[in-house]
């Protein structure tokens, strides 16, 4: 009967500012896309230290691609609530998950793994698609994990704000097919560039991969990504933000690559 309490709650706070964060390693992150049938899917993976009752996540896309269908997965099955608002014309979709609506459902146990598949199609020409965690005023979306604080004796609902490593990744239709032998940084393009470039990287060893800009101080930037990845050829692309969203200034910046032995730097040229 609590948890039936807490549903209008949970339902209100997708559209109103979170009101307290929590830190943690929950993390909202997207592995490599597969092309299958002239199509672009992109696994959505959720990484969560509490049960979750709800997720509110909003996203964008790149120009050139559409996108077809949102696929829930077996790892949220039993949500009562999954909704996937898509939105070509403006390139974005709003999803949003509840564990209870109307009856007792499992939250979303602690865990990794993916919730939902993004299915695209790409536009004659288009080879990639980018995703970005995008911020909507009205009504109110924004990257948002609900969950119950039980430590007062009775459940009070939180949220926690998600580390995000969707907002540079690219992913590509023609990429993958050929395993990588060596590892490779290449250079960024288009360099100088305005307001956004691509990085390609090449791994032939599974490991936690890092990839970070650097301003001509030394001083640390952004993590464009910071996790593990398989084997395989990734495309991302830096839309010149740091890690808090704010737009940099112009100037010479470097980026690193760090994966098991392997390391490479390079410079690269944002002019505005």
């Amino acid at each position: 009967m609590k948890r039936k309490l807490l549903v209008a709650s949970v339902l209100v706070m997708f559209l109103i500012p979170a009101l307290a964060l929590a830190v943690s390693s929950d993390r909202l992150s997207a592995t490599k896309g597969v092309s299958e049938n002239n199509q672009l899917i992109v696994p959505l993976n959720i990484t969560n230290s509490k049960d979750l009752v709800a997720l509110d996540i909003p996203l964008s896309f790149s120009e050139g691609a559409k996108l077809v269908d949102v696929i829930f997965t077996d790892r949220v099955a039993e949500f009562e609530f999954k909704d996937a608002l898509i939105d070509n014309e403006n390139r974005t979709v709003m999803i949003g998950l509840i564990s209870m609506v109307q009856s007792d459902k499992p939250d979303l146990a602690p865990g990794e793994g993916a919730v939902a598949n993004l299915v695209f199609e790409l536009e004659a020409g288009i080879e990639d698609v980018s995703i970005q965690a995008i911020k909507v005023d009205f009504p109110m979306h924004d990257l948002t994990y609900y969950y119950n604080d039980y430590s007062s004796g009775r459940p009070v609902l939180r949220t926690i704000e998600p580390e995000v490593e969707v907002s540079a990744i690219a992913y590509s239709l023609g990429g993958g097919s050929a395993v990588p032998t060596v590892y490779s940084m290449k250079q960024n393009s288009p360099n100088p560039f305005n307001p956004t470039t691509k990085i390609a990287y090449a791994i032939p060893e599974a490991g936690v991969v890092r990839l970070s800009v650097f301003n001509v101080l030394g001083q640390h930037v952004t993590d464009l990504v910071n996790g593990q990845r398989e084997v395989g050829e990734y495309n991302v692309v830096w839309d010149g933000k740091d890690n808090d969203g704010a737009q940099v200034a112009s100037g010479i910046y470097f980026y690193k690559v760090k994966v098991n032995s392997f390391s490479d730097t390079k410079k690269m040229v944002l002019l505005k």
